[in-house]
C-alpha cells in the first residue's frame, strides 16, 4: 500500500470512529496523562500506566478488555514464540573475563548483536531515572540498546491486526537478539540482563535509546532513526562489560517534526499535538494517553502514526537526512 493510501484511510477512520462505550465505562477516575506526569515541572521516575499486572494499575480493567479481544492466529503465534524466549534459561556467567579484543569490546558486541538478530545497537550509561517508580533500579551501569526493523509492507496495513502481528513479531525478534547477546556477554565473563518490550517492563526504553544514539523523539511519541525512520522496535541488555559509549544522534528529525503534520493529521483519535508538552520536568513531544488508548485497544494496536511518518517510508529516510543535514549546516 502506498503512503498516501495509508494517510487517506487514516483520515477516513478518523471521521467515522467513535470509542466503544463498553470500554469507556471501564475508565478509572484518574487520567493516564496525570499518571504519566503531564504538566509536572519536576523530574521524577515514570509511573507505569499499561503493560503491567492489571491488578496493579489504574487502567487494569481496560488492559484486560484489550486482552479479551479476538486476535488473528498470527498474533497468537508470535506471542507464544515470544513467551518461549522469556522462558529460556541464560548460560551461567563465565568465572573469569576473557581478554578484551584489540579493537575493544564495543565492536565485538555489535558483531555479536547482529549475529543474534539485531539490526543496530547503541550504548549509553544507564540512568536510574528511566526506571519505573515501583521497580528496583538495576545496578548494572551500561545499557546496550537494540533496534530491529519492521517489514513496511506488513505495517502498511495499520491499524489492522496484520500490522499488529508484525509489531509483535519484531518485539519477539528484538527479545531474541537481547537474550542471545546477553548469553554471549555472560560467556565472556561479564554480567548481562536482557530486557524486552513492551512487557515485562522495568524501565522506559525510548529515553535510553535516545541516549544511546539510535535516534530522536518524534511528534508521534516514538523515535525517528536516520536509517529506519520510525519503523523499528527496541530491546536492551544491561551489562558491566567495559564499552565505549555512543552519544545522542541529532540529525534534524526534531526540527522536521515541528514543520510536519502528517502523523498529527492521520491520528484517528487526535492524540497528537502540534506543540511539545512538559512531562515530568522535560519539554518534549507527547501522545495524549486518554485519547490514544481506546482506539489502540479496539484495534489491538495501531501504528498509523509511525507508518505514515515520512521517515518510515522505504527509501525516503536517506533523502530526508540529506535535506535536514543541509538545512542544519
Amino acid at each position: 500500500m502506498k503512503p498516501q493510501d495509508i494517510q487517506r484511510r487514516a483520515r477516513e477512520i478518523r471521521e467515522s470512529w467513535r470509542p466503544d462505550p463498553e470500554q469507556i465505562a471501564l475508565r478509572p477516575d484518574i487520567s493516564g496523562n496525570t499518571i504519566n506526569g503531564l504538566g509536572e515541572t519536576d523530574i521524577r521516575r515514570p509511573t507505569p500506566v499499561y503493560w503491567q499486572d492489571p491488578k496493579t494499575i489504574a487502567h487494569g480493567a481496560m488492559q484486560e478488555w484489550f486482552g479479551a479481544r479476538e486476535m488473528i492466529p498470527l498474533v497468537h503465534h508470535y506471542w507464544q514464540e515470544r513467551q518461549k524466549l522469556l522462558e529460556m534459561e541464560l548460560p551461567p556467567k563465565a568465572p573469569q573475563t576473557r581478554p578484551e579484543p584489540a579493537s575493544g569490546w564495543r565492536e565485538a558486541v555489535e558483531r555479536a548483536a547482529i549475529e543474534h538478530g539485531a539490526d543496530m545497537i547503541g550504548v549509553a550509561a544507564f540512568d536510574p531515572v528511566w526506571v519505573y517508580d515501583r521497580k528496583t533500579a538495576p545496578t548494572l551501569p551500561l545499557a546496550i540498546m537494540i533496534a530491529v526493523e519492521q517489514d513496511y509492507d506488513a505495517m502498511s496495513h495499520a491499524p489492522d491486526q496484520i500490522a499488529g502481528a508484525e509489531v509483535l513479531n519484531q518485539y519477539r525478534r528484538a527479545l531474541g537478539a537481547a537474550r542471545g547477546l546477553a548469553g554471549w556477554i555472560l560467556r565472556q565473563g561479564y554480567a548481562a540482563e536482557p530486557h524486552g518490550a513492551p512487557t515485562p517492563a522495568t524501565f522506559t526504553m525510548i529515553p535510553a535509546a535516545i541516549a544511546a544514539g539510535l535516534g530522536e523523539l518524534g511528534k508521534h511519541g516514538s523515535m525517528i532513526n536516520r536509517r529506519y525512520g520510525s519503523n523499528f522496535r527496541l530491546s536492551a541488555v544491561l551489562t558491566d562489560m567495559p564499552l565505549a559509549l555512543d552519544g545522542p544522534d541529532e540529525f534534524g528529525a526534531d526540527d522536521f517534526c515541528r514543520r510536519c503534520r502528517v502523523c498529527e493529521e492521520a491520528c484517528p483519535p487526535g492524540a497528537l499535538q502540534p506543540e511539545k508538552q512538559t512531562v515530568r520536568g522535560v519539554t518534549r513531544w507527547y501522545v495524549d494517553f486518554d485519547k490514544c488508548q481506546p482506539f489502540f485497544n479496539e484495534h489491538l494496536g495501531c501504528s498509523i502514526c509511525t507508518t505514515v511518518c515520512p521517515w518510515s517510508q522505504p527509501g525516503v529516510a536517506s533523502k530526508l537526512l540529506r535535506k535536514t543535514m543541509k538545512r542544519a549546516g
